[in-house]
This record gives structure tokens, sequence and C-alpha cells, in this order.
């Protein structure tokens, strides 16, 4: 398969199953989901980014196996970065190597290999265009991604001779609670400075519910990948109750 799909989905069916839960009733969390994605394959998933949360809720309100796009910039230091790095593309996540890149080429033509091999397994990737953590807005995206299932569909027609339609589908994520959560409260402010090897990450408040809202499934027209990706995300931001600002 490639990638060694069958291994990757039993890793990330088995932390499905107990990660997710014992996080959710460690901070009191709960989630819903509103809509539903279409029943094709290849398939794109277009969610804002919030907080880390949003990784596992989508994982937790989609049932099928989701193979995420992530940077490698994962944690504090080198050894969170190694073990998480390991850990997530051990679920099938497509790393996106940043640091130690001398040849910037060649990182795009690995990183757009490892991605249509998913589209050709007929997987569901996700993509999070913004790039970075933006919690109260939509403030920057970014059309690498979306450009290249355009690039890949393209090439596809061209090759065989049929068109491969794939779906890009805005998601949005709500918080019921405001503020940063975790993250900023005096809790995570001692857990950072007092627990070693602490990862990076953004947590909700306690007691938040996250609810996931599928939108309209968007496919190429015309529009270029910057024009797509500024149509899915601002559908994107409307579905989590936040502005777009990009």
């Amino acid at each position: 398969m490639g990638f060694k799909e069958n291994w990757c989905r039993f890793n990330y069916h088995a932390f499905r199953h107990t990660f997710i839960p014992v996080a959710k009733s460690a901070l009191l969390l709960s989630s819903r989901v509103e809509g539903e994605i279409p029943i094709v394959r290849p398939i794109m998933l277009a969610p804002v980014h919030r907080t880390s949360a949003d990784v596992f809720a989508l994982a937790e309100v989609t049932l099928e196996f989701i193979s995420f796009v992530s940077t490698d910039s994962f944690g504090h230091n080198a050894v969170i970065n190694f073990a998480q790095k390991k850990m997530s593309a051990a679920m099938g996540t497509v790393i996106w190597q940043e640091s130690g890149t001398v040849n910037p080429r060649k990182r795009a033509i690995e990183l757009a290999n490892d991605v249509e091999k998913r589209f050709d397994s007929r997987l569901i990737i996700t993509a999070f265009t913004q790039g970075e953590y933006q919690y109260d807005s939509v403030d920057s995206v970014e059309e690498g991604l979306i450009g290249l299932l355009k690039r890949y569909q393209d090439r596809r027609l061209k090759q065989k001779g049929h068109e491969l339609r794939i779906p890009i589908v805005p998601v949005g994520i709500e918080y019921d609670r405001k503020g940063r959560g975790l993250e900023q409260s005096a809790v995570g402010r001692w857990i950072e400075k007092w627990i070693p090897f602490t990862p990076n990450w953004t947590i909700p408040a306690l007691r938040t519910r996250i609810t996931v809202r599928f939108g309209t499934p968007h496919y190429f027209d015309g529009e270029t990948p910057r024009e797509m990706t500024e149509i899915v995300m601002k559908e994107a931001a409307e579905l989590s109750d936040i502005p777009y600002k990009a």
C-alpha cells in the first residue's frame, strides 16, 4: 500500500480508542458533530486550526481513518519533537519536514509524493491550511496543499484521459468556552514551567464542549488554488463562529 496503510490504520484506531477517551475524561471535554462527510473517496477536509484538540475532535467524530498533514515542529525540544514525529508517522500522518531543510524543492516534492499516495489509496486527507494555531479568527491561509490537489487532478486527467473530481470540505470547529484554555491558565503555566519535556500543545479549557461542523463540498471549476482556499476557509470560519480576516 505504499506507506503501510494497514499498519497505520491499526495504530490510528488504537489511538482513537485509548488516548482520546482518557484525555476527554481528564479535561471533562464533550464533543458533537453537525453534518457529515460525503461518501466519496478520496476527499480533502479543510478545517480551521484553533487548538491541539482539533485533531482529536476530528478523529473522534469521524469513524474512518484520516491521514493528517503536519509539520515536524511538535514541541518545545528535540526529544518531544522526535517522539511525536515517530508516533504521528506511525498513524499515517504526512510529516512536512521543516527543520534542517537545505533543499526546499526536494522537501516539496517529497511532501507531494506522500500526499498523492494517500489520494491514490482513496483516503480522507486533512490539511490545516492556516499553517499555525489561530484561536480567535482565521488570520492567514496557505494554498499549497489545495494547489497540490489541483495539480494531482490535472495530471491524472492528462495521463488517464478522465477526470477525478476530489471534493474539498470546509470543517468548522467551535469551542463553547471563551479564552485560550489550559495553555493560558495558571495550571498550564505551572505545567510548562515545572514538568520537563512538556509538548507545546494548546489545550481547551476544562469542561469545554467541542462542536465539529462539516460544510458544503467544493470542487475546482476554474478557480485558482488561492481562490479555492479562500472560499473554503471563509466557510470553515463561519462554521466555527469566528471571523475570517485573511
